[in-house]
């Protein structure tokens, strides 16, 4: 061994601010809670654009896509999918 090997072995390195292991669950958790405020953040914008493009006469919506969104909302909602009260109870 050199000896600046020996020298250092006794050392130890700086490095920067110091690592906490956290457990896997902990890091999905706080991954998820990055993604959903970031979500709400990229909401939040869109309502705001959308917003904006009412109030300057520019807002467009495609009769089409707007079709298919209530057509696709109501399959689903037949399937079992979702239902706009849950409150109801079913007939048998």
């Amino acid at each position: 061994m050199s000896s600046e090997r020996k020298e250092n072995s006794g050392r130890t390195r700086a490095r920067g601010p110091s690592r906490r292991l956290v457990s896997l669950d902990d890091y999905r958790r706080s991954k998820l809670e990055a993604l959903t405020k970031r979500g709400r953040e990229l909401r939040a914008q869109k309502t705001r654009e959308t917003k904006e493009q009412i109030e300057e006469g520019t807002y467009y919506v495609d009769a089409t896509d707007v079709a298919k969104s209530v057509v696709r909302d109501e399959v689903t909602r037949l399937l079992g999918g979702k239902h706009p009260n849950r409150n109801t109870k079913r007939k048998p």
